[in-house]
């Protein structure tokens, strides 16, 4: 049975600290999933998935974790830099295209 909470991961992505926390509240609308780079705590990746990506895909995994933000710093995200944010508030279609499913 799984139980769901908020989980904290950490992740060493190209020699640099990442704090992942998944939001998985029941009383959310949605499951957050959001990072926080070690060095810079003012920026931040945060991405919304539905409910309905929750029974195909753990993104509590750590290959999961790493995926997307790999993802994110393809596509501009400068975790380097403080206060830059990126925000995604429909990412289910991060899990096809970034083969999250198992």
């Amino acid at each position: 049975m799984k139980f769901f909470t908020k989980e904290v991961k950490k992740i060493l992505i190209d020699e640099c600290l990442f704090h992942c926390i998944i939001n998985q509240t029941p009383s959310n609308e949605s499951i957050s999933f959001k990072v926080y780079p070690s060095n810079t705590k003012t920026s931040y990746l945060l991405i919304l998935f539905s409910w309905k990506v929750n029974w195909s895909t753990n993104l509590c995994k750590p290959i999961a974790c790493a995926s997307l933000i790999k993802y994110a710093i393809k596509n501009g995200w400068d975790y380097t830099k403080e206060k830059r944010v990126m925000k995604l508030d429909q990412g289910d279609y991060l899990v096809n295209e970034l083969r999250l499913n198992p």
